[in-house]
Formats: structure tokens, sequence, C-alpha cells
């Protein structure tokens, strides 16, 4: 790397991750040390990756917060592109929560920034997508803690959305339930992230967890966490177990108005003493010291939520609750026909598990197979990413007989070649040659 990227002189390198660099450096205009990240050379070509960088330089350079880091600038230079925001020495919150360095009244405050700053992002129409611990960082001045929100590469604007319509992005055991259902994000998916990440920070542990993921979906749709013990609420208001459950409902009309509501609870909560009610209407006001303000909790709404979904829902519950049972095999069944989302975000876990655990990608995707109904068009990707694996694994009479099948369940070589995984794996194998060079030419050119 140079010791420059455009006007700005590079100090040291601060981090580094699958697509690019960090690094911290000087505008020498003004002398003002910033944050620059970039994008590796060799992605800079892929028009997604390059409208991902652009779109995430428009969504956070329009917010002016104490509690969101601040894009600067944003531009080419040799083929690199660069981001340049607000230089932030300190760390994620995740490394200080593993560290448990942070008291309970602490963790409250430390939300509240969070959701000071989500507040100000929803109101410019910017849904962030992927909060959680590792993208807030986390400082301690002269004026005490300061949470500040980072990375809004995948968030959703009132004009743009940072990917596919529909497609399911951010990190599985931070989604709202309606997220996974739907694809479409709110200010109240984002909320509920909030909601796993206070929970998982006050207890060390996230309150929907699972050997798989479908486990871990089934938890966010179906389970109530489970209730904080009052260990973990030294020095706060009991009422925090209230406002933990609220943010988690899985309604999200049940959850709190606003973010910036659930801030002002959550600071409220610092005093011990204090209590409230949660329906829509309530003050959310902080007592005077001394005073204790007490009212009587609303009791929760019953979750409509699973009479909505019919049928469908209904059918992978019960899949579910067979796979949790001892002795079961790790499948995932999901519904196609009343959910191609969960199965968007299955197929994503298979593709990361490809190299590492290609047993259970294989098994993820059969699950979404064997799961969509005949009548109901096939997904494309199971089927590319099935043939994936079993090349990985170098099965190739199985790669065959998935071909035939794929086209029973009617798919066409074109379809297969819609999956950039599988397109990547015919083009590799170009120098490795485990597929017949009339196999291959034939698949490549979607015959």
């Amino acid at each position: 790397m140079d010791r420059s990227i455009g006007k700005f002189e590079i100090i040291r390198r601060l981090g580094q991750g699958a697509m690019g660099e960090v690094f911290l450096a000087r505008d020498p205009s003004i002398g003002r040390e910033v944050a620059i990240k970039t994008i590796l050379p060799s992605l800079v070509p892929m028009d997604d990756v390059r409208q991902r960088f652009a779109r995430e330089a428009q969504a956070a350079g329009v917010l002016q917060h104490p509690n969101v880091a601040t894009v600067f600038e944003y531009g080419e230079d040799h083929d690199v592109l660069f981001l340049v925001m607000e230089y932030v020495p300190g760390e994620d919150l995740g490394a200080v929560l593993q560290r448990d360095e942070l008291s309970t009244p602490e963790i409250l405050e430390v939300v509240a920034q969070i959701c000071d700053g989500l507040n100000h992002a929803h109101k410019q129409g910017i849904v962030h997508r992927d909060i959680k611990p590792s993208n807030v960082m986390l400082l301690r001045d002269d004026e005490g803690l300061k949470a500040k929100i980072m990375d809004f590469g995948v968030a959703k604007t009132a004009s743009h959305d940072l990917t596919q319509t529909g497609q399911i992005v951010g990190t599985l055991a931070y989604m709202a339930p309606e997220y996974l259902r739907t694809g479409k994000a709110s200010p109240q998916s984002d909320q509920f992230s909030v909601g796993v990440l206070l929970y998982e920070a006050l207890t060390g542990d996230k309150p929907f967890t699972g050997e798989t993921t479908g486990a871990v979906v089934y938890g966010i749709i179906h389970d109530a966490p489970r209730p904080l013990d009052p260990a973990h609420l030294k020095g706060v208001s009991p009422a925090v177990r209230t406002l933990v459950e609220r943010a988690l409902s899985k309604e999200p009309d049940e959850r709190f108005a606003s973010t910036g509501d659930l801030a002002r609870a959550l600071r409220s909560a610092k005093d011990p003493l204090w209590s409230t009610t949660l329906d829509a209407t309530a003050a959310m006001a902080r007592p005077q010291p001394g005073t204790t303000e007490r009212v009587q909790l609303a009791a929760p709404r019953r979750p409509r939520w699973p009479w909505i979904l019919g049928l469908g829902i209904v059918a992978l519950i019960a899949v579910f609750v067979w796979m949790r049972q001892p002795q079961a095999p790790l499948v995932i069944q999901t519904p196609t026909a009343a959910n191609p989302h969960l199965n968007d975000v299955v197929l994503d876990q298979a593709t990361l598990l490809m190299d590492t655990k290609p047993k259970e990608a294989l098994a993820l995707i059969q699950g979404v197979i064997e799961a969509t109904p005949k009548e109901v068009p096939m997904d494309p990707d199971a089927y590319a990413l099935k043939l994936v694996a079993l090349y990985k694994q170098g099965n190739l009479e199985a790669f065959g007989e998935t071909l035939s099948e794929s086209k029973y369940r009617g798919l066409t070589p074109k379809d297969l070649l819609t999956n950039k995984p599988y397109k990547a794996m015919l083009e590799r194998d170009k120098t490795k040659r485990k597929l017949s060079e009339e196999l291959r030419a034939r698949l490549i050119k979607g015959e």
C-alpha cells in the first residue's frame, strides 16, 4: 500500500477484513486524523461491491450525530475505492463485552446511546439492518463512555436498498422475526436487534441460540427468550426485564414506538427504584431523584403472528420441533411456498459453511429442496449450491444425478447459472478438470 490515499497520508493500518483494509490517516490540509476504509482492488470491478460501497457513503454521509461515526469523503485512487470517516480511538463493543468490563448501569447507557444514533438515522429514512456489538465502537473520554455506530454497508434508505429487493442481509442472530419472514426491514427491526444486543450485554448469551441455523431461525420466530436473572440487573431497576421483553416482542407494533423511546426508558431504568407502564402512550420521563414512578405494567398482548402466517409456519414449527429431538438429523426443512425469505437465510448460511463444513452445508441445502412442494417453483440457488457442495466433495456421480433431478424439478441449466458460486465453480473447473470437457462446456453455455 502506498503511503497515501488521495490527499490523505497513511499513518498505520488499523485492521483488515475479507473485503478490504482500514487505515489511520491524516488530512494534511487541516491536520485531522481520520479512518480510511478501503476495498481490495480485486473486488473493485464487481458492480455490486462498488454500488454497496458508494451507498454506504451516501447513507452514513447524511448522518450527523454524536453516536454515529461521521463520514467525510468517498472516492477512488488508483483503482482503490476508499471511504474517509471519523477516527474513533476505541474498540468494538463486542471485545469490551467479552472482558465483562462494563457495569450494568454503563451497559444501559451505552445501549441508550446506540438507540439515540439509530433514532437519528431512522428520522432520515435509514435502517441499519446489521446492529450488533462488533458494529459499535466504544471509547472513554473525559465525559465518560461514548458509543458510535459503524458500518452502514447493508443499510436501507428511503430511496435506495443496498441489496436486491427482499434479500435478507445482516447477521442472523440479531435479525427480527418479521425481517426473516418478509425480507422487509424497518426501524422496528433495528430495535429488535438492539434488544438482542442488550440481552447479550447483560447476560453474556444471545437470547436465541441453537446448534443449527434452523434452530436459531425457529427460536427467533417462535421462542420467548429466557427471562433475565435478577443477578444480571444489579444496580438498576428490575423493570429492565420488561424493557428487554418489549424490545424483543415478536410483533413490531408491540415494541417501543421508536428507539428514542427505548433510549429514554433505559436511562430511566438506571435508577433502581424506577418502574413504568409500557403501553404506547406512557411517558418515559426520568423521575426526579428521591421519587419513584410506580404505574401498573400493561399486560402484553397475545402475539397474533402464528395465526396470520397460517399453515406454512405451522409446518415450519412442526419440522423444527422434530429436528430438536435427540438423534434427529440436522436437516432444515423450510416451507418455500410459505416463506422464500427463510430459504434465503438457510442457503446463505450453507454458502458460508461450504468450505469448512461441507456436510452441514449439504444438509441445509437438501432441507430446502425437500421442503419445497412439487407444485411450487424450485429456487435455482438450492440446486446450484447443492451441485457446488457435491463438486467440492468430489462426488461426481451424485453431481450428475443432481443435474438430472434439477431438470425434473423444472430447472434449466440457464437457471442454475444465475447462482454466482455455481458459475464460478464451472470457470475454475477449466483448470481443475474434475468434470468432462464436454459436460463443462454445455453447463457453461446453459445447455
